[in-house]
């Protein structure tokens, strides 16, 4: 009787219990957190036709995608000297509640701790392909290669339940990568005085304090 009943209690399991990700072209972009849900993913990762990712962020904290390259044959779509490469259109929906008047992506090669030097991970660094990176929404973009790879976007304003697009490059220097693109946001009225990035640190510094324990 046990064993009849199984089907069903997997059917009634609630489906936001089973991370979204979708496959295309040998990679394959995925959830990589309970704030964040993937609507859909097209395109080549070309400069001409970039991976165009749509998702909605629905929750306070960092919103993490997760990538992997899962093909040995997917390559550089950027043409440049990197291993693995491609470009990157964001479509972000604001499904939080409160309007947003920064906006950054981080690249982490492994969860909870930040891209270095080493990792061979960085938003197409050293190289002029793609940029200057850009959105829809924010007029002055800082794009950061060290002490950590970062693209920040501010001066500008994306309230509930609109969209904002952003243009970036991503590389890395190996074949078959797996890696998360961190994403913060923040309310206009959320931080005043010490300002959004020490918010940003504390969050980071908390996010690989648990990374470590465990």
């Amino acid at each position: 009787m046990l064993f009849c009943l199984l089907p069903a209690l997997l059917l009634a399991l609630p489906t936001s219990a089973v991370a979204a990700s979708v496959t295309i072209d040998g990679i394959r972009f995925g959830e990589g957190s309970a704030n964040m849900r993937l609507v859909g993913v097209s395109g080549r990762g070309t400069l001409e036709e970039p991976f165009v990712v749509r998702e909605e962020i629905v929750g306070n904290g960092e919103a993490v995608l997760r990538i992997d390259v899962e093909s040995a044959e997917f390559g550089n779509r950027l043409r440049t000297q990197h291993a693995v490469g491609f470009a990157l259109r964001k479509e972000v929906i604001n499904g939080t509640g409160e309007a947003w008047d920064h906006f950054a992506m981080e690249l982490e090669f492994v969860a909870g701790q930040g891209s270095d030097y080493y990792d061979g991970l960085s938003f197409a660094q050293a190289t002029r392909v793609n940029r200057p990176f850009r959105s829809d929404r924010f007029r002055k973009v800082e794009d950061m290669a060290e002490p950590r790879d970062m693209v920040r976007f501010s001066e500008g304003m994306v309230t509930p339940g609109q969209a904002a697009v952003f243009l970036v490059s991503i590389t890395h220097t190996g074949p078959q990568p797996t890696f998360f693109l961190v994403q913060h946001v923040r309310s206009p009225v959320a931080q005043h005085g010490p300002g959004l990035w020490m918010a940003v640190g504390a969050d980071l510094f908390a996010r690989r304090a648990r990374a470590r324990r465990h």
